[in-house]
C-alpha cells in the first residue's frame, strides 16, 4: 500500500485576494454590529442616534461600529444637516439576513 501524498497541480493562491471577504467577516463578528445591522433590517434606514438610542449605547460606540460597518462596505450613508442616516447596502442583504437567522 503506498501512503505518500500525490501532488496535484493546482492554481497558486493569492492570500491578497481574500482581504475584502476578511474585512466582511470582521465587521460581522461583533455583538454590537450584529444589533445594529438587525435593527437597520427591521427599520430601514436609520439616524445614528436613533441606533444610540435602540442600542442603548454611548454614542462613541455606536459610531465606531457604524464606520466599520460602512469601511466594510456594508452599509451606506446619507448625510443630512448636522445627522447621518445609514442604511444597508442592498448587496449584503440575503448574508445579512441568513447570519441573522442563526439567532433563532
Amino acid at each position: 500500500m503506498d501512503d505518500s501524498c500525490t501532488i496535484k497541480e493546482i492554481r497558486q493562491i493569492n492570500i491578497s485576494d481574500y482581504e475584502h471577504i476578511e474585512s466582511i467577516m470582521k465587521a460581522f463578528s461583533n455583538k454590537i454590529r450584529l444589533a445594529i445591522l438587525d435593527a437597520l433590517v427591521k427599520n430601514g434606514q436609520l439616524c445614528a442616534c436613533e441606533l444610540e438610542i435602540a442600542t442603548n449605547l454611548p454614542q462613541p460606540t455606536v459610531t465606531l461600529n457604524l464606520h466599520r460597518l460602512y469601511y466594510a462596505g456594508i452599509l451606506k450613508k446619507m448625510e443630512k444637516s448636522k445627522y447621518t442616516y445609514f442604511s444597508i447596502n442592498e448587496k449584503f442583504l440575503s448574508i445579512i439576513n441568513s447570519v441573522l437567522s442563526i439567532k433563532g
